[in-house]
């Protein structure tokens, strides 16, 4: 599977040299393993975590990961992996083949799913705040206003202000980084996706996870704050220590029989939700990426979305820096690390830039004003100037493009800053495409796609994400507008995503 990604922590690409590597991820998607980073690619499965930022291979401290055949999975409310979409401002983690060179499999890892409990309120900087399931979710309204550099991404909302989706008893996704805030005196998650998932009360279970504050007693951890955290009863996973973040899985009538305050909150199963967790007992090469927390300059050591890490010898932090590391998992605790970016959160701040790439038609360029599309699932908008190369290609020509742009505030598209359009007569083998159009006729296994003037045959397989909205494979589908991503050779395109096509993953 090809799927347009990039994952933080990475390097931020200046325009020119990131369309000489749009070109070359397009024409193949094997390049940059000779400048792979010590640590993950020298040898043994690495594990990458980071936010998404974009879509092309998965480009992490700018090295490329092939993705060709990598699984994209999310767990259900019955802590129950399935096939998940990949959308901007969400969490991953990915493990690396034995090469270093391409991801396996990559998991979403939100922080929290359930309903809102205290609505956002703007503060002194521009951003809000908001409380889901008890627990501070800083949303962040002006990039620069932490050094991770990026606007939340709001989805299923509009405007610039994350109000009045966000109310008491909305159910939201919350994708993020945890850091200590000495103002709210708790750990809180500055966000980087959130998902308006509906406007109505659900009736699946809730996740909720956090920071281990304390260990109340056997079978209990104490997450976010302390005292007056939020404590989670059930079976708690061995060796688990304050500093350490968890996740669980809560049956919705428990949440909504629980009283708060001391109260113990029942969950069957508490898991760690750190690196950690996945690496084992194995000795393991890793990347990490988030604020710094309990910085100890005596040890050198601090803790990372809710890992300790080991800092390299000499090397000095503050709380609330945002950093990547490099680093081998060991008995839970990420040692040998080399720092790959630091921003310090006193410092000045360069907005992140969105990159997405792809392989497209339909779009009109000739108006003059700003043009709007979807591309690889993400709404972008291009102002007037943005787009010269494009300004000839008309709606039945098909380009490979390179979108650079921010996202402004929350709820809006990508906006673009850059767009690159290179046409192509016969898109090359394997590259990245993504097609809207209308399904003409469908079976089980196979549908074709009117798209302008092209008929496309589509395939997916049992990887392929497919749009709850579309139904079972295949049925139903004929006369569907849809957009579909994936890797094109001649006219057959093998979809890694077929969606009801009208709205980007960060509307």
């Amino acid at each position: 599977m090809r799927y347009l990604l990039f994952v933080t922590p990475f390097k931020r690409f200046v325009t020119g040299l990131w369309l000489l590597a749009g070109a070359l991820v397009l024409a193949s998607c094997g390049g940059g393993a000779a400048a792979l980073i010590s640590g993950v690619g020298s040898g043994g499965t690495g594990l990458v975590e980071g936010i998404v930022v974009g879509f092309g291979s998965v480009f992490i401290n700018g090295t490329e990961y092939a993705t060709t055949n990598a699984t994209v999975q999310e767990d259900n409310d019955l802590g129950q992996p399935q096939v998940a979409l990949l959308k901007l401002g969400q969490r991953v983690r990915a493990t690396i083949d034995n090469a270093g060179t391409a991801v396996v499999t990559a998991t979403v890892i939100p922080s929290l799913s359930g309903p809102v409990t205290m609505a956002a309120t703007p503060d002194a900087n521009g951003d809000w705040w908001a409380q889901v399931l008890g627990q501070w979710v800083h949303i962040v309204s002006v990039a620069t206003n932490t050094p991770l550099g990026l606007t939340t991404v709001i989805a299923g909302t509009s405007g610039s202000t994350p109000t009045p989706q966000l109310l008491p008893g909305n159910e939201v996704e919350v994708h993020g980084l945890w850091v200590w805030d000495a103002t709210h005196n708790a750990y809180v998650v500055v966000a980087s996706r959130v998902e308006i998932l509906s406007l109505t009360p659900l009736t699946g279970n809730v996740l909720l996870s956090g920071v281990v504050t304390a260990l109340p007693a056997s079978g209990q951890v104490m997450v976010n704050s302390t005292p007056g955290g939020t404590i989670l009863q059930g079976v708690v996973p061995a060796g688990v220590t304050v500093g350490q973040s968890v996740s669980a899985w809560v049956p919705r009538n428990v949440w909504m029989a629980w009283n708060g305050g001391n109260a113990p909150l029942s969950a069957s199963l508490i898991s760690q939700a750190n690196l950690a967790s996945q690496a084992g007992s194995n000795t393991t090469n890793a990347q990490l990426s988030g604020f710094v927390s309990n910085y100890n300059p005596a040890t050198g050591t601090a803790s990372v979305q809710g890992m300790t890490v080991t800092l390299p010898a000499g090397k000095h932090v503050g709380d609330g820096d945002y950093i990547e590391l490099s680093g081998q998992v060991n008995s839970g605790i990420l040692t040998q690390t080399t720092v790959d970016q630091e921003m310090s959160a006193t410092g000045s701040v360069t907005p992140q830039n969105i990159q997405v790439l792809g392989t497209t038609n339909g779009i009109s360029w000739s108006g003059g004003g700003a043009v709007s599309f979807i591309l690889q699932g993400t709404s972008v908008t291009a102002p007037s100037g943005t787009y010269a190369s494009c300004e000839n290609l008309g709606a039945l020509d098909t380009a490979s493009l390179a979108v650079t742009g921010t996202v402004p505030a929350p709820g809006q598209p990508v906006i673009a800053t850059s767009v690159a359009c290179t046409p192509v007569t016969a898109p090359p083998v394997g590259s990245v495409s993504d097609f809207h159009g209308t399904i003409q006729s469908a079976t089980a296994t196979t549908a074709s796609l009117q798209n302008e003037d092209h008929l496309w045959t589509i395939t997916w397989s049992a990887s392929t994400y497919i749009d709850p909205a579309l139904g079972s494979a295949g049925t139903g589908w004929n006369g569907q507008q849809v957009e579909v991503i994936g890797t094109l050779s001649g006219s057959t395109l093998a979809a890694t995503a077929i969606r009801v096509y009208g709205h980007g993953t960060n509307d």
